[in-house]
């Protein structure tokens, strides 16, 4: 008695739900007696109005995708500018650095060489066009000198303020994505919420519709049969509802029966007849275990010794 590795089921929410509303909707102007029919008609007014929310809701849920969508692929710019701005901050700064050690490397030389004011050029020069020469290439040296230095500064101070207005973007786009994220999410959250409404609504469906009579509402020719129905406890006739209505290609159910062990004799346990068809046994035993917690199963048998054309399924 085990729990086997899960496969992939073959069938989904939608599906069941579009069964089960089909079912009733038959059932509530086939039976006979009012107290019958309108307990099923509620069932179905509320299986359609939940279903309209989940349908608007998506919808809605649609809109802050795309919306949370475009929110990040600013974010992603703005980032991508701001890296963009900080590289070329930095650049800056290096070549300024590299100029500044080149000036104060002239600087140095010139203080070596002695002073470099009019009066001591005029003392030091050997000949007025030595002179002028001399003042003139020093001229042109401290212009240069400062024009540059001034204009790397400036480049800095321009680039400072590109980037403090880049982070600015970008952090106003990191809000803006993080509150788009958290309006998906709650939208997500009331999705899920109205999902189990729904999936509520119809196991009570299921517990009220009598399963031959479900099934061919929804034109299933030749139900399948069906052996110890009376008896089974609430959880087994939720579980055996669900496998009828979702797993039309099984050959038959069995229920309360005379067993050594206390499982089917009480009505805790079902055996889904499956023949040769071991893919609908593994597909079963897959979906069943990932919903063991919904319908209370406490274990099933699948591909085990005696239990190669039916799948066993006891319930708590």
């Amino acid at each position: 008695m085990k729990f086997h590795a899960p496969v992939v089921a073959k069938s989904g929410f939608r599906s069941r739900f579009a069964g089960v509303v089909l079912a009733l909707a038959t059932l509530a102007t086939g039976w006979g007696g009012a107290a019958s029919a309108e307990p099923s008609q509620d069932l179905l007014t509320k299986l359609n109005e939940l279903n309209k929310k989940v349908e608007q809701l998506s919808k809605t849920i649609n809109a802050a995708q795309a919306d949370f969508d475009n929110k990040m692929r600013v974010l992603a710019e703005a980032d991508a500018k701001q890296i963009e701005d900080l590289a070329a901050l930095d650049s800056a700064r290096m070549r300024l650095a590299d100029y500044q050690r080149g000036v104060d490397k002239i600087a140095a030389a010139v203080y070596m060489g002695g002073r470099a004011d009019a009066p001591t050029a005029i003392l030091t020069s050997s000949s007025p066009t030595r002179l002028i020469d001399k003042l003139s290439v020093q001229r042109v040296m401290a212009v240069q000198a400062s024009g540059q230095m001034r204009d790397f500064r400036q480049a800095i101070a321009d680039i400072q303020i590109i980037e403090a207005a880049s982070a600015k973007s970008a952090a106003e786009a990191r809000i803006a994505a993080d509150a788009a994220a958290t309006i998906r999410a709650d939208l997500q959250k009331q999705q899920s919420e109205l999902k189990a409404q729904l999936a509520a609504v119809a196991d009570e469906a299921a517990l009220t519709a009598q399963p031959s009579a479900v099934l061919a509402a929804m034109g299933i020719v030749a139900p399948m049969p069906t052996v110890g129905v009376n008896g089974l406890v609430p959880n087994a006739r939720r579980l055996l509802q669900y496998i009828m209505t979702t797993y039309p290609g099984v050959r038959s159910i069995g229920g309360v029966r005379a067993d050594p062990l206390p499982d089917h004799p009480s009505g805790h346990a079902l055996d889904v007849m499956i023949g040769s068809d071991m893919g609908l046994g593994d597909a079963i035993n897959a979906d069943i275990q990932s919903q063991a917690a919904r319908f209370g199963v406490s274990y099933t048998m699948w591909r085990v010794a005696a239990h190669f054309d039916h799948v066993h399924i006891t319930v708590n």
